[in-house]
């Protein structure tokens, strides 16, 4: 879907504007402000087709971008009201993937600072320190640097830990694999995985609720962690709340 703010006449092209913060406005709020501030947008997400939507859960460019009058703004769109405030999770020593991995499973968003963007390896400190509740989509920033982290951390240091309640399961069969589960922005139907050929089609169980979806793989993820799948933001919502981001599934295939 693609709104238009209606602005016209001569030099409305080349001026600049701020992206709006459109995180948890309502629907009606995100048509007022995108009007207001001469922008287009798309909506994505469950309800964006029917435009039953009923809030923003996240956004690019992020709030504050600046960008040219008329640009479009992509809109990750949700049926419920928006999610409420979290944990800002442990980043120190983690590697540039962990870090997206897990900001994207917390829904936080984060700035980097030290080394040059993109290029950076690990990070070394981090504002705010871990364990400060924040809002929802709220900002940490990070000191990064290059190369490998003097004092690593361990292998199995992974996101599992956000799971509750835990579950520990062993797999026995060739063709499966237990481990976390997170969530992206997809197609529907569609998902990634580190391990398994493009065209395999897997079966996801939460193995807290027993709840299962069935996808395909099309999308390659860094391999890394017990990190088993990233399913699109349709299914990973048939399991669990996105607001929390992580599970722990068995994946069959």
């Amino acid at each position: 879907m693609l709104v238009a703010s209606g602005v016209t006449g001569a030099g409305a092209s080349t001026a600049r504007v701020r992206v709006p913060d459109l995180v948890g406005l309502s629907r009606v709020q995100v048509y007022r402000v995108m009007r207001t501030d001469h922008l287009y947008f798309t909506t994505r997400g469950p309800g964006a087709s029917s435009d039953r939507w009923r809030s923003v859960e996240a956004q690019s460019p992020a709030p504050g971008t600046v960008v040219a009058r008329l640009s479009q703004v992509v809109v990750h769109v949700w049926m419920v009201p928006a999610r409420g405030p979290r944990r800002v999770p442990d980043l120190v020593g983690r590697s540039r993937a962990q870090v997206f991995r897990l900001m994207r499973a917390y829904q936080l968003y984060f700035t980097v600072r030290g080394a040059a963007p993109g290029r950076w390896a690990f990070a070394t400190s981090q504002s705010p320190r871990p364990g400060t509740l924040v809002p929802w989509h709220g900002q940490v920033t990070l000191a990064v640097a290059l190369g490998r982290p003097t004092h690593p951390r361990p292998t199995n240091a992974t996101v599992t830990a956000t799971v509750s309640p835990p579950v520990s399961v062993t797999p026995t069969a060739a063709n499966s694999r237990v481990g976390i589960a997170t969530w992206y922005n997809y197609i529907p139907g569609q998902c990634a995985t580190s391990y398994l050929p493009k065209g395999t089609t897997i079966t996801v169980t939460d193995l807290a609720t027993g709840k299962s979806v069935t996808c395909v793989v099309t999308d390659r993820e860094q391999p890394g962690d017990n990190h088993v799948v990233d399913l699109n933001q349709t299914q990973f919502a048939e399991l669990a709340p996105l607001g929390q981001g992580v599970i722990q599934v068995r994946v069959v295939w």
